[in-house]
């Protein structure tokens, strides 16, 4: 599939470079507005206006025709997505602002002339849009980066990257900035492999765009090889309790029968632990990690 989304971006991008080397982007310039300013913040919301509907479609939303990007898209992407707690840094060395951390998908901004809550450069949008002359100072630095924030975020979920690193767990090799010069994206990294399978979550995990973990194949072959170690870790028990078992003595049918059960009962020493150091070097060999995109799978 073409991607004709993701060069937009880059070309607003530059834009935005060129206009942040002409303006110092402190605390005290987040509010200067301008012509230039608002017409990229236009061009970046009908981006997101096409992009949320495409990502809606093919993302398993259920109406067919007149979708509202932000009442059914991107409410919809929030619901299996949590692109709300999203969070995008900015991290070029054209920026000054202390407050580096955006939430782009945090509806924080009462809509104009309604109590009704919104996304802040939607709010900035739809008065450009339909009152420019009038509503300038909505085209500010301040909402600029808030849209651009947003389109990066859905524009990731649209190119659907993952990254292989190898045996790089702690993903040392990953760049944050995933081809953007202004922003980053946070990256969830579990502190520790989940042997059976499953994910563990660090508080943070929503606010992660991108997560490391290991390979479709790596979990394949650690699964397998837990289960292989519980078999084998049973039978062991199993053998050690026929064992005592053989050694008892007993007369009757109903005495072996007794015997039995109550062995049965008993705790048997537990191998796992040595059959897996046994396989440790083995599981060294295939485990290998990715970074994917966030998208609630665990």
């Amino acid at each position: 599939m073409t991607n004709i989304f993701w060069p937009v971006f880059k070309n607003l991008e530059e834009e935005m470079n060129r206009l942040m080397f002409n303006i110092h982007i402190d605390d005290n310039q987040l509010n200067v507005y301008s012509s230039k300013i608002a017409d990229l913040i236009l061009r970046a919301a009908t981006e997101i206006e096409s992009l949320s509907k495409e990502l809606y479609v093919s993302n398993g939303g259920t109406k067919s025709e007149n979708i509202k990007y932000d009442h059914d898209a991107l409410k919809y992407l929030d619901k299996i997505w949590s692109i709300d707690k999203k969070l995008v840094i900015i991290s070029s060395y054209n920026c000054f602002q202390s407050n580096r951390i955006i939430e782009p998908f945090k509806k924080k901004e009462n809509r104009s002339g309604s109590n009704k809550k919104t996304y802040g450069w939607n709010n900035s949008y739809q008065n450009l849009k339909h009152d420019r002359a009038n509503s300038l100072e909505y085209g500010s630095a301040t909402y600029l980066f808030d849209i651009m924030a947003a389109l990066f975020v859905l524009n990731l979920y649209y190119k659907d990257d993952s990254y292989e690193l190898g045996k790089d767990s702690i993903s040392s090799n990953f760049d944050p900035q995933v081809g953007s010069t202004i922003f980053s994206i946070k990256l969830h990294k579990s502190q520790s492999i989940n042997m059976t399978g499953g994910f563990n979550k660090d508080a943070d995990f929503e606010e992660c765009t991108f997560l490391v973990k290991p390979t479709d194949k790596a979990t394949e072959y650690l699964t397998k090889t837990i289960e292989e170690i519980n078999e084998e870790n049973k039978q062991i028990k199993m053998n050690k309790l026929v064992e005592q078992f053989k050694s008892e003595k007993f007369s009757t049918a109903e005495e072996a029968i007794k015997l039995l059960k109550d062995k049965a009962q008993q705790k048997q020493p537990d191998n796992f632990n040595n059959l897996l150091v046994q396989r440790i070097s083995e599981i060294n060999k295939e485990l290998n990690f990715e970074a994917v995109l966030n998208k609630n799978q665990f």
